[in-house]
């Protein structure tokens, strides 16, 4: 017989440990361990939770050796553990020591091997493919959808030359096509007969007849957080930032608010609805909910003829899928199905994991993850296995001067010194989101914070602190730290504050959103009170601090001097966001809407600014609504987060309904 290990393979986190093979795998890739190194590790995966004595270690690993090379050995192996898993003893997320004791593995443990052969052997027909872009473009994230009869995949697809446009594929052969008219289309969705689809554009709501392509302009929408399509050719939507859902006629027509509206001075949104197969209900989440607001954070269910609210789940965060008498979600980076009750309006029976740690939310803001399900249980969805964002080097031109070593980072910002990089990483998938520092010099990353929700990195003008954003229960609040870990974090800014930036002379600029939209704020030293400075989004302090960029309103970028009064200076009048300063003021950066970094020259002593005019054009993941996600070096180069390759697919699962839970 085959001895006890001989077929296991143990999963834990992204990391996989093949025992036949002697290999440690992190998103299927082979991670360098050496033999002893991994030996170690096996014992603790075999008993998870529990104390491995040293001793015990020495007689398994190390029998015959001395206890001075034993202790030398033991010490080493562990610490090759540690680095290979990117893990620490101060917190450690893997390994523990138990001082006098051992050591013990703390995180859960599953063995791949005997799970993966049971579910092949009850449900062989479960199938896993790819699914490609066409040539030269890659998918835009998130924004796919399936159709109810599974025939026809809708999805949006990018290029460098700024082309974005609805595809639509034919699942039964590799036939794309592209639909004229839907340039800068976002969140597709379709009728229930599968015969039209709706979607954003330019701030409307459209819909597409797909057999003579005629576009039809719904109504006004300045947001495009989910809409749903329902069998008596009503569509619910979210027309804003904030506020809630609405329902509007398919044809045309006024919309109405269909869920209860937010106190008056809230910040709550509603957003991605999504219908119950054979009923009036439809699912939505509610987000950014505030001290004054009757409905909390979470998962609800209402109907287009009822008021009645019901809260489903209060765990569930971000957009869901209704097929097959399921509610599929993300939880902690993994994709979930479980059943559910619509008389009753609850979640029943145990959940089904679908996808373990491969789903990462690309809009944070906005709670939205890729993925989609036909109403036949064809399943499509953006496996971090194959695609994930990636940052790079350009020159002033647009020419690729490298990439980094960081693989699903979002947020860089680059040190004043440009010594350090600050970013935002989910870094094992498990929908724990901290703040880490890459030095560019060693080539070597460390972990800030511990999250789960950190996110918006920048620095203190003199480049010792890290100031970042922290989520709890949907609120934002901003914080500090020493970029060495010296120190523990402490808030600097009250509730509701987020992408704070800190000017040479110590003021912060953050912006709260409001039920009017976003709003740019200053909090200066001495004050008890922010103020407010414009209507307005991610605002940066020019170096010499005595000017703010900022996005909006409603389009283009702005400048307003500070701390004294005086009009806005308008540099961009067309869409564009996350305004940069270069490192000597005399240059202010932006992202237009079809991802062009694009810049103009400024004066900071007379306030005159020059004509804006596009640099390159990028593969960065997102031009607004997505904070800052490229940085300028003090050398004028160009990090940019940016889209996987034209390779990077979509993943296909059918089958996954008949997996028992």
């Amino acid at each position: 017989m085959p001895g006890q290990n001989s077929f296991r393979c143990l999963k834990f986190g992204v990391f996989e440990a093949d025992l036949p093979t002697g290999e440690l795998r992190k998103h299927g890739l082979r991670v360098r361990l050496p033999r002893q190194s991994f030996q170690v590790l096996t014992i603790l995966l075999e008993t998870p939770g529990e104390i491995v004595s040293r001793d015990h270690l020495r007689l398994r690993v190390w029998k015959g050796e001395t206890f001075v090379e034993f202790d030398r050995a033991i010490n080493k192996a562990i610490a090759r553990i540690r680095q290979s898993l990117g893990d620490t003893s101060d917190s450690p997320r893997f390994v523990e020591t138990i001082a006098g004791r051992g050591y013990r593995f703390i995180a859960p443990v599953s063995d791949v091997g005997v799970l993966q052969e049971k579910r092949q052997l009850q449900s062989a027909h479960v199938l896993r493919s790819s699914l490609l872009p066409p040539s030269n473009k890659s998918f835009l994230p998130n924004h796919f959808a399936i159709s109810p009869d599974g025939r026809r995949l809708a999805f949006v697809a990018t290029n460098t030359d700024s082309d974005e446009s609805i595809w639509i594929r034919d699942l039964a052969s590799s036939r794309m096509t592209q639909l004229e008219g839907t340039d800068r289309a976002r969140t597709p969705f379709w009728s229930p007969d599968s015969r039209h689809l709706g979607f954003f554009s330019f701030g409307k709501l459209n819909t597409i007849d797909l057999v003579d392509g005629e576009i039809r302009t719904i109504c006004e929408s300045k947001a495009f957080h989910g809409a749903a399509w329902h069998t008596s050719d009503v569509i619910v939507f979210a027309p804003s930032v904030t506020g809630p859902l609405c329902r509007v006629s398919a044809p045309g027509g006024t919309p109405v608010a269909v869920t209860p509206r937010p106190s008056e001075h809230s910040s709550q949104l509603h957003c991605w609805p999504v219908f119950v197969t054979g009923s009036d209900d439809f699912l939505f989440f509610v987000n950014r909910v505030g001290p004054q607001d009757t409905l909390r954070n979470g998962l609800y269910a209402t109907s287009l003829n009822s008021g009645e609210v019901t809260l489903v789940s209060s765990e569930i965060e971000g957009n869901v899928a209704c097929a097959l008498g399921y509610v599929l979600y993300r939880q902690k980076g993994s994709l979930i199905a479980q059943r559910y009750d619509k008389h009753n309006r609850r979640l029943i029976d145990v959940p089904l994991t679908i996808a373990q740690h491969e789903l990462k939310i690309w809009e944070q803001a906005w709670f939205h993850s890729g993925f989609s399900v036909s109403q036949t249980g064809l399943l499509v969805f953006h496996s971090t296995r194959d695609f994930y964002s990636e940052l790079q080097w350009f020159d002033g031109a647009g020419n690729s001067l490298g990439r980094l070593p960081l693989r699903g980072c979002q947020d860089p910002a680059i040190s004043p010194d440009g010594k350090l990089l600050a970013f935002c990483s989910d870094e094992f998938n498990d929908g724990r989101l901290s703040i880490g520092i890459y030095d560019f010099e060693r080539d070597v990353t460390s972990r800030l914070t511990e999250g789960p929700n950190d996110w918006h990195p920048s620095w203190s003008r003199d480049g010792s602190s890290v100031i970042y954003d922290r989520i709890d229960g949907h609120v934002s609040s901003s914080w500090k730290t020493k970029a060495d870990g010296s120190d523990a974090p402490r808030r600097i800014l009250p509730l509701g504050s987020v992408i704070p930036h800190e000017s040479v002379n110590g003021d912060l600029a953050f912006m709260q959103i409001h039920q009017t939209g976003p709003t740019v704020c200053v909090w200066s030293p001495g004050q008890e009170e922010p103020h407010k400075l414009a209507v307005g989004a991610e605002p940066q302090f020019s170096p010499d601090g005595r000017w703010i960029a900022y996005a909006g309103p409603p389009l283009g970028i702005g400048i307003k001097p500070f701390p004294r009064p005086g009009p806005r200076i308008q540099i961009s009048n067309l869409p564009a966001a996350q305004p940069r300063w270069s490192a000597d003021g005399k240059q202010l950066f932006f992202v237009t809407s079809d991802r062009k970094i694009a810049t103009a020259s400024f004066d900071s002593f007379s306030g005159r600014a020059g004509a804006p005019h596009p640099l390159f054009e990028t593969w960065i993941v997102g031009s607004s609504f997505v904070s800052f996600q490229y940085d300028v070096s003090n050398d004028g180069r160009f990090l940019i987060n940016s889209l996987p390759s034209s390779s990077s697919p979509l993943t296909l699962i059918t089958g996954w309904h008949s997996v028992p839970a």
